[in-house]
């Protein structure tokens, strides 16, 4: 089969996979300047009678209109083209660059929850659009999930086994067959009887998968078929709620659509934040608004309660700045909402705070030295004149022919002879 051109257009490059409605080849568009890569899959009925020919080809035909409504979607890969050729049919799809679930789940390694929680909504998002036009995928595994290299998202494959949704039809039920993958497939699906709850269980169950770093037909259940698997897993009580009720033994005791997930998952918050850093330097120009070297900022993990602004940063001490942060409340229409404090401040900002509790100190000018010195300097020299002044006011209340007692003293003396010397 490798380099064969089939469709007169699409040479082989070499073979994919085969399953139980056809193989899947790797080709390239050789009437493109690009020779883009292409994805060629080849469906052929399962008897040659001219009977059985023909409704494979009405149903080969409605399954390629709607892969071309399907493939409008991000996360699914778009129909370039379908066609039939020595009674054989074939689809050819638009190539994803990426590595397959299965490959990343290989090492048996649990993921975090934060990363379980991207799957699911990922995975989510593509169940909701397919299930809105009345499709139900029915194989939803690690292998059909591709993680796309250009954008990370993950990317559902291989819809050689969707089941269109007849409504109104008393026989729809007589055209189902059983497909799908054991540990994935659910009792209803395995039954011939799928439900859009179906591709939820097998979504769940590669959830659970991630956590546990189990392949889910290896997990065991109890009496009324329920998988148990939490106490294999490092979990929230909250993210594991939801995994087990995508995976419910009853379809009726499952989420009943893609959204009610999504809406369940919208209420769990982040559990694991990853720390950034961003260097520490505790220099700081005081004399201007703005960091020699931006201080040590530390992301702190949400918290449910409130604090005040000013825990974001620690007055006493410039280690670790923004270590505290949590949340901050505001009014809104009346009520008090709790927004987070964000840590990183503008240069004016963060010289404001900081300055809090930062003695301040006015500088002297040498002009302001001088005339304090010149002040104390006519102090002393007015003290020492006061001081001589002192015994000549004596003198001169005493009489001069007084016959009483001399107030004169030897001390006395010798001060007026120092003053006459002077």
């Amino acid at each position: 089969m490798k380099g064969k051109i089939l469709g007169s257009r699409y040479k082989v490059i070499e073979y994919i996979a085969k399953g139980g409605f056809g193989k899947t080849y790797l080709a390239e568009d050789t009437q493109l300047p690009g020779k883009n890569k292409c994805v060629v899959k080849q469906l052929y009925p399962s008897g040659e009678d001219s009977k059985v020919l023909a409704v494979a080809r009405r149903l080969f035909y409605t399954e390629a209109s709607t892969l071309h409504i399907l493939g409008h979607h991000e996360q699914i890969p778009k129909l370039l083209a379908y066609f039939e050729e020595e009674e054989k049919f074939y689809l050819v799809q638009q190539y994803i660059k990426g590595q397959t679930l299965a490959q990343k789940l290989t090492n048996a390694q649990a993921w975090t929850e934060t990363q379980v929680i991207k799957l699911l909504k990922d995975g989510l998002n593509v169940l909701q659009f397919i299930h809105s036009q009345g499709v139900i995928h029915r194989d939803v595994k690690p292998d059909n999930l591709i993680r796309r290299d250009s954008d990370n998202k993950l990317v559902l494959v291989d819809f050689g086994t969707v089941k269109e949704v007849l409504h109104g039809q008393a026989n729809a039920n007589q055209l189902t067959v059983a497909v799908g993958t054991q540990g994935y497939m659910p009792i209803e699906q395995a039954r011939g009887k799928p439900l859009p709850a179906s591709d939820l269980y097998a979504l769940g169950a590669i959830g659970i998968q991630a956590l546990t770093g189990i392949v889910p037909i290896d997990l065991e259940d109890d009496q009324e078929g329920e998988l148990i698997w939490e106490s294999l897993a490092n979990v929230s009580p909250k993210l594991a709620q939801v995994l087990t009720q995508m995976t419910r033994y009853q379809p009726d005791e499952r989420y009943q659509s893609a959204t009610e997930v999504l809406q369940a998952l919208d209420t769990l918050y982040d559990v694991e934040v990853e720390n950034q850093s961003i260097g520490v330097n505790k220099n700081i120009n005081w004399e201007t608004s703005e960091a020699v070297n931006p201080p040590n900022i530390i992301a702190s993990p949400v918290v449910e309660k409130f604090q005040p602004f000013s825990n974001a940063i620690n007055l006493n001490t410039d280690e670790n700045i923004g270590q505290n942060t949590g949340y901050n409340a505001v009014a809104l229409n009346n009520k008090l909402t709790p927004i987070k404090v964000n840590p990183v401040f503008t240069q004016g900002q963060f010289k404001s705070q900081l300055n809090v509790n930062k003695p301040q100190y006015k500088n002297i000018s040498s002009l302001e030295i001088a005339s304090l010195a010149i002040a104390l300097i006519t102090l002393i020299i007015g003290g020492i004149y006061i001081l001589l002044q002192q015994p000549n006011a004596v003198q001169k209340e005493s009489p001069a022919n007084s016959n009483g007692p001399s107030l004169s003293t030897p001390r006395m003396n010798q001060r007026e002879g120092f003053r006459k010397s002077l």
